[in-house]
């Protein structure tokens, strides 16, 4: 695919028209990218300052297993409803 495909199809996940690409998965890959970003930061930042600790470490890996698994169940929720349509 070339990259103006790409993107044209990233254009039609904001209409009506049918789409290659999935807005839910986009919305998601962007809520996740930006957590992960956040929570890298902080844990990078706190490390180099000597300030985390072990409890903040499981916090912070707790939130991302907990989003990873919320992510699986609505990503088979999403081919359920999928496969329904079909």
């Amino acid at each position: 695919m070339k990259p103006i495909e790409i993107i044209q199809e990233w254009v039609k996940t904001f209409s009506n028209k049918p789409s290659f690409l999935s807005s839910k998965r986009i919305e998601r890959f962007f809520a996740f990218t930006i957590m992960l970003a956040a929570t890298t930061y902080y844990l990078f930042k706190g490390i180099y300052n000597w300030e985390i600790n072990s409890t903040d470490l499981m916090v912070i890996v707790a939130g991302w297993l907990g989003y990873s698994g919320f992510s699986i169940v609505q990503g088979r929720k999403d081919n359920i409803e999928n496969n329904e349509r079909n």
